[in-house]
């Protein structure tokens, strides 16, 4: 990656989107308080500020770690984050009805012109990285069924539509694949992660609706709300495929079946927190300051013999100006501040623990280069 700057080197099935407060939100399995950020900022009292954000389902398992943790270092801010999808994150991030929003899906050009005409700068932020995983419920088929950016496109379009079609048994000569037919499982929310995974599938000449956040850029199928909603779908329908965060596969309850997938090498690789780590390494893709257009960033289809095919930052969108949000006062703006620092660098140590992989120190470094350029009133807040 060149820039700017580059890139070098349980969660069950059926989990609730509803609001939650996830300053109380600790996963069982992090019993510490990680990182090494102690910012000086924000000047904790006993009032209770209250912090809120909307967006991404992708990044809800590392977000509510994070803010657990947070918590601890701050009991008197409650982060409150609605896992709605990077569509209604985005939505509400122009609406200045959330402190800040949170995406998988970078704003399109004409989204980031327009907020930045119409309210203010808007900054994007690199939260975490992670991949999708393409799962599938078919009996007898375990882990390891092999897929490329085509096959998938084409069943994903409707143009094949049984298991046992010639183009998947001839990518998977030992198995015996059932003559039934596939059942299309995707996203019905405005989402990030269908914005990744169908720039994933346009790479293929056979796919024609092109990337979108949309649920209608699928011609079939059936929709479900949310990483969680698509992975719990896909659990009870026999014969589903469908595409989820990697979190909620290796997490889901019992444990989702999912596809290896054809690289840029030509290799047929599964995804994890190693192979997605490949993808960040080996990305070419130039990262913009925070404050500028990052529209034609991803790292799809990085090279290298072991690399995963769809992987993608996760970005926290904020207000470079945050007197931009109504009713917002200098110590939530603080408060703001503080949490995104904390994301940005203690947030990173429980990455791997929960398959997301953590920033690389060059996304690091531009990261508090854009939160130091963060104002209330066009004054400076200190980290």
């Amino acid at each position: 990656m060149a820039s700017g700057q580059g890139i070098g080197t349980h969660r069950a099935a059926g989990i609730s989107k509803t609001v939650f407060v996830i300053t109380i939100v600790v996963l069982g399995a992090i019993s510490g308080v990680a990182g090494y950020y102690f910012g000086s900022g924000f000047k904790s009292g006993s009032s209770v500020i209250s912090i809120t954000g909307a967006g991404s389902t992708f990044a809800y398992p590392i977000f509510s770690a994070i803010a657990g943790n947070f918590s601890k270092f701050y009991p008197n801010i409650q982060v409150n984050y609605q896992s709605v999808g990077s569509g209604a994150g985005i939505a509400d991030f122009q609406a200045r009805t959330v402190d800040f929003g949170a995406t998988d899906a970078p704003l399109s050009t004409s989204q980031w012109t327009n907020i930045t005409n119409t309210i203010g700068t808007p900054l994007h932020i690199p939260a975490t990285i992670g991949s999708e995983a393409i799962a599938y419920n078919v009996p007898g088929i375990t882990t390891g069924l092999k897929l490329n950016v085509t096959i998938t496109a084409e069943i994903f379009q409707g143009n094949i539509t049984k298991w046992n079609d010639p183009a998947i048994q001839d990518l998977n000569p030992t198995l015996s694949l059932p003559s039934n037919t596939i059942q299309v499982v995707h996203r019905s929310d405005g989402s990030g992660t269908t914005f990744i995974f169908t720039s994933w599938l346009a790479r293929s000449s056979v796919w024609k609706q092109g990337a979108s956040k949309s649920a209608s850029v699928f011609p079939i199928g059936t929709g479900a709300p949310g990483n969680e909603g698509v992975a719990t779908l896909i659990q009870t329908t026999q014969y589903a495929i469908g595409y989820v965060e990697l979190n909620y596969a290796l997490s889901a309850s019992p444990p989702m079946t999912y596809a290896a997938v054809l690289n840029h090498d030509l290799n047929y690789v599964l995804p994890s927190l190693a192979t997605t780590a490949y993808a960040v390494s080996n990305s070419t893709a130039a990262l913009p300051p925070g404050n500028g257009d990052w529209s034609n960033v991803n790292m799809l289809n990085a090279t290298g013999p072991q690399t995963y095919p769809i992987a993608s930052f996760v970005y926290i969108l904020v207000y470079q100006e945050l007197s931009h949000i109504p009713n917002l006062n200098l110590a939530t703006a603080e408060a703001l501040v503080s949490f995104l620092y904390f994301t940005v660098i203690n947030g990173q140590l429980l990455a791997s623990g929960l398959s997301y992989v953590p920033l690389p120190q060059s996304v690091l470094t531009l990261d508090i280069a854009t939160l130091s350029s963060v104002t209330f009133n066009s004054h400076a807040l200190p980290p």
